[in-house]
């Protein structure tokens, strides 16, 4: 069996119940990145989510994001970004400062930093309700770094997501609306605990997975690919 994150959703306050180690001899470690953007709810969300991983979260604000650091009074452990939406780097903190004329974005970049810092788990404060195609490449670029991660969580307003190239269990309320999602060419995935189950099927991107509903905890199990789960509800 793969390894899984197991993880609670509900209408008003998911609530994450247990996680498997991340191997033998290795310590979890959570990083918690935030976005422009991302309201104060958003970053209390995501914090909260990290802290039941990891103590003390590696904090990464992703330029614009400062600010949500800012007003959480949270100083960041890393700072990165092209500066075109703060003013400057924060004064003390380690930076990684990006020239504007570049082929990827800063959350890209903030990903590939997480991970090189040994974070598996990536709780996202603004993943998704910012600028619009910045939310599609947030999710894109969450599905290219997932294989390098146990999972990246988003939570948000507008519900709860779970990129993962592993697995998850997630405990939610009986008819709850779920879809699935593969975020790359195919996924061949099992799926349970839903009216519609899956074994070990290979799923593409589009509409196959869309509006199931839970009849149990959901088992997610990813043999091949990536997967995103989503939770579309409000969940504070």
């Amino acid at each position: 069996m793969s390894p899984n994150v197991t993880t609670r959703a509900a209408t008003i306050a998911p609530r994450l119940i247990a996680l498997p180690g991340p191997g033998r001899g290795r310590r979890r470690r959570a990083a918690l990145v935030a976005l422009d953007g991302a309201s104060r709810a958003d970053f209390a969300s995501a914090l909260a989510h990290a802290r039941r991983f990891d103590r003390r979260p590696l904090l990464i604000a992703v330029d614009g994001g400062l600010a949500a650091c800012r007003a959480a009074r949270r100083r960041p452990d890393l700072f990165v970004g092209d500066l075109d939406s703060t003013p400057a780097s924060p004064a003390g903190v380690s930076s990684r400062i990006y020239a504007a004329a570049k082929d990827f974005s800063d959350f890209a970049g903030a990903l590939e930093e997480a991970a090189a810092r040994g974070a598996d788990i990536v709780v996202v404060a603004g993943l998704i309700g910012g600028r619009l195609d910045h939310e599609w490449a947030n999710v894109l670029e969450a599905g290219a770094c997932a294989p390098q991660l146990t999972a990246v969580l988003a939570p948000s307003a507008r519900g709860f997501v779970v990129i993962t190239a592993r697995g998850v269990r997630v405990a939610t309320r009986t008819g709850a609306l779920v879809s699935l999602f593969a975020l790359r060419r195919t996924a061949r995935v099992t799926l349970t605990g839903t009216a519609w189950t899956l074994a070990k099927r290979i799923v593409r991107p589009g509409s196959l997975g869309l509006s199931n509903t839970a009849r149990g905890p959901v088992r997610l199990t990813v043999h091949a690919g990536v997967a995103a789960l989503v939770f579309p509800s409000l969940l504070r």
